[in-house]
């Protein structure tokens, strides 16, 4: 979870002491059942490495469920609130999502494959278009076909977004690729993913009968 611009302070290369740190607070929640495992945490969006003044306070939840032949769906949700005044997430074609796929499933490294719930296949016709889901497939290591879809919440403020997703093994979702959005005090932004980790290449109407369980939780921010 990163983003290029957060009230002018980059949380993208922290190769700078002034570039912006995200600093975990402490554990609110964790379950464990059958059926799910649940970690919420407080984690502070930081100016100047940890020295400057909190610009955001995220509540971020992760459930991890379990499915059938060792698949699984991280459900992600994140809430951002600004503390004490507005703040604007600058213009990005990057956003708070980000997967980095392995090297043998990246189309240009092992021959993997992208596509996205309007049909179109790799970098050129996904990479910043709107869709409902993205996937990435491919081989792991051993010739075992395996991937991962993205796939965003239709509640989210800019849903369906445009993706990010490249040849090279990056996918991610852009939130604010065509404008800045601002964050105000006592109206946080609830953004709500998940990425579902399966076996083989799924057919498009496997991944919408995913998509439409996950589109079933009418409020991303729970």
């Amino acid at each position: 979870v990163s983003h290029h611009d957060v009230g002018g302070v980059g949380f993208w290369n922290d190769a700078k002491s002034s570039e912006g740190r995200i600093l975990h607070q402490r554990v609110l929640r964790y379950e464990d059942t059958d059926d799910e495992a649940i970690i919420e945490v407080l984690n502070h969006w930081v100016a100047g490495a940890g020295r400057g003044k909190t610009l955001l306070e995220e509540r971020r939840t992760m459930r991890f469920r379990p499915q059938q032949r060792r698949q699984w769906l991280l459900v992600l949700d994140l809430a951002f609130s600004a503390p004490k005044e507005p703040l604007t997430l600058g213009k990005t074609n990057f956003g708070f999502l980000g997967v980095r796929m392995a090297k043998t499933i990246g189309v240009n490294d092992g021959g993997g494959m992208i596509r996205n719930s309007a049909g179109a296949v790799n970098e050129p016709l996904v990479h910043e278009k709107p869709a409902r889901w993205v996937d990435y497939s491919g081989n792991m290591p051993g010739n075992k076909p395996a991937g991962i879809t993205l796939l965003d919440h239709p509640q989210n403020p800019n849903h369906p977004p445009v993706f990010h997703v490249r040849n090279d093994g990056w996918m991610g979702a852009s939130f604010n690729f065509a404008a800045p959005y601002t964050i105000k005090p006592g109206e946080p932004l609830n953004l709500r993913y998940a990425l579902w980790i399966h076996d083989g290449a799924p057919t498009p109407a496997a991944i919408d009968q995913q998509f439409a369980e996950f589109a079933k939780v009418s409020d991303p921010g729970k």
